[in-house]
């Protein structure tokens, strides 16, 4: 009869999974961590998800050797092919190719001229996830942090599994899973504590070498960003609707063809300034000689009045016969 353990061996259907911490100099007792494992099952699956772990509550020092070294030294059970943490899990996407990468592929095989269109909307999101290489040598989690372990196969996973439900069922002192244990010198991890912070005063700025291929990746990205723009905005201007109508799109600015075009268009309205100026010209004359018609007409009128006026002076006192 297996002895019974002082506590539960699943919780909401993950399956419990104990190990010992080590101790450390700045907690000298050893303490108990506890790992919740469960079959990795996302709202949108994946090919991997199947032959995935998904594990709840990892060590904050948790690095993907201290997984590998669980499932495949400390439980003999299954081959990890990856670790996912959940820092970083939101970040898969086409790391694995650089674009130096797919430039090579597309032009290896002139042939194959179908591919995937890639739009300004995946390029941007590539864009906003590049990011510059880190300057610490190891990254720790948020306490309670999550990890998806994806194994070789599905086999491989189911195996796992049941070896830690083996393994918390027996906890007897043989059977203790200390975190970590039996790691071999080359395989470690960096060190914590004071000799970290030491050995970062030597980190802080990432090699010359990385931090060059990191920005040459990210400017490389960046003008196939520019170039798929402009050839959405020269298919946009060649969308005809249901009514036959184009639709008007304005082009991206930059480059030799706008300056060439502004310098056009600065041109052009230099010319019409001058055809202008002498339009201006001609229709203040108009306007003079019209109010020279305007003023002899009224010195006319003038002329004719005053005579009338003194017409009827001569007539005044006069008697006319009937």
């Amino acid at each position: 009869m297996a002895p019974k353990t002082p506590y539960p061996l699943s919780i909401s259907g993950y399956s419990v999974l104990p190990v010992e911490l080590p101790p450390i100099p700045s907690f000298p007792t050893p303490a108990t961590h506890y790992l919740y494992l469960h079959p990795h099952e996302p709202r949108i699956p994946d090919p991997d998800s199947s032959r995935s772990l998904f594990i709840v509550n990892v060590p904050i020092t948790t690095t993907e050797t201290h997984l590998r070294h669980l499932f495949g030294a400390q439980l003999s059970a299954g081959r990890v092919e990856r670790v996912e943490f959940h820092e970083t899990a939101s970040k898969k996407l086409s790391s694995a190719t650089t674009p130096a990468d797919q430039t090579l592929t597309t032009t290896a095989n002139p042939k194959k001229r179908k591919r995937e269109t890639i739009t300004t909307s995946d390029l941007q999101v590539e864009l906003d996830n590049t990011t510059l290489p880190p300057t610490w040598d190891r990254t720790l989690h948020t306490s309670g942090a999550h990890a998806v372990v994806v194994f070789v196969d599905r086999p491989s996973m189911e195996a796992s599994l049941k070896a830690a439900k083996r393994a918390a069922k027996n906890p007897s002192p043989s059977n203790k899973i200390v975190w970590g244990a039996g790691l071999d010198e080359n395989r470690l991890p960096p060190p914590l504590g004071i000799q970290r912070y030491r050995a970062h005063n030597k980190l802080r700025y990432p090699a010359r070498s990385e931090l060059l291929r990191t920005v040459n990746d990210y400017m490389t990205l960046f003008g196939r960003f520019e170039e798929a723009r402009v050839r959405e905005a020269a298919r946009g201007r060649e969308v005809v609707d249901e009514d036959g109508f184009v639709t008007v799109v304005r082009g991206p600015s930059g480059g030799k063809d706008s300056v060439a075009r502004e310098e056009e268009m600065r041109e052009l309205v230099e010319r019409q300034k001058e055809k202008n100026k002498g339009l201006e010209d001609f229709y203040r004359f108009q306007m003079r000689e019209r109010r020279k018609g305007r003023q002899t007409e009224l010195v006319r009128k003038f002329e004719e009045d005053k005579r009338r006026v003194e017409e009827m002076r001569r007539r005044r006192g006069r008697v006319r016969p009937e």
